[in-house]
């Protein structure tokens, strides 16, 4: 944001159309970002804006240790949380357009267990303002990518095109932790194709049996076959690779 903000012209830049709309973007992230609160569904205040060092990631209400049912995400209500409605509105809006590969194991498996192992958790109020805030970026740069190019802020080009929030995790029916994983979307601007990355909260890649992994002997193909978390973590992987 300082970046953007302490410039004062581009090259090819001649009317300063560029920067100006740019600006105004940064300008709309800012305020939103110098006013977002991280709460947690108790009350507890976790972070008051996009400055605090546990805005990003913050502590769960309590450890997850052990299997847990993965869930469809749900949005939250602009009415009952701190969180904007355009910002809510921007991530359904980045879910309805991606296939999400968790939503869809979800629906064909009707139950997916998988195992967590953590006190800390990313932020549902942090993922729902990124994926905004990329958005925003990404409207604002098209019509100027080729400005934008040649400029110092080049950089900006080579951010992600949206987030989105694939699930969450319950322990028995109570969602424990609101974003357990997120698939992270490129969009070339060119090309308009889509490059995915995931991330994970919890451990597909551990089995169900995990307490014994010191000394068990390695999975065989039937057994991968029947676990959740080994099933899931070759769907992610697929996906990944898939444009």
């Amino acid at each position: 944001m300082d970046e953007v903000s302490s410039l004062e012209y581009l090259a090819r830049d001649r009317n300063g159309k560029a920067l100006k709309s740019l600006k105004k973007v940064c300008q709309q992230i800012q305020q939103v970002g110098t006013t977002l609160q991280v709460k947690k569904k108790n009350g507890h205040l976790v972070a008051k804006n996009w400055d605090d060092p546990e805005f990003a990631v913050g502590p769960n209400e309590k450890k997850e240790v052990g299997d847990r049912q993965l869930l469809h995400y749900e949005s939250p209500d602009s009415d009952t949380s701190n969180i904007p409605e355009d910002v809510i509105i921007a991530h359904e809006v980045t879910a309805d357009e991606f296939e999400g590969v968790i939503d869809t194991s979800i629906e064909y498996e009707h139950e997916l267990n998988i195992s967590m192992f953590h006190s800390d958790e990313v932020n549902e109020e942090a993922i729902l303002f990124a994926n905004w805030a990329y958005r925003l970026l990404h409207d604002a740069i098209i019509s100027h990518r080729h400005i934008l190019a040649g400029s110092p802020l080049s950089w900006l080009m080579q951010l992600p095109f949206a987030v989105e929030i694939l699930c969450s995790t319950a322990d028995e029916t109570e969602v424990v932790t609101e974003c357990s994983a997120t698939c992270i979307n490129y969009k070339d601007f060119e090309s308009k194709l889509i490059r995915r990355s995931f991330t994970c909260q919890f451990h597909p890649e551990l089995l169900q049996d995990l307490k014994d992994l010191h000394h068990r002997e390695p999975p065989t193909y039937d057994e991968l076959k029947r676990d959740d978390g080994a099933r899931l973590f070759a769907r992610l992987l697929y996906s990944g690779m898939q444009e």
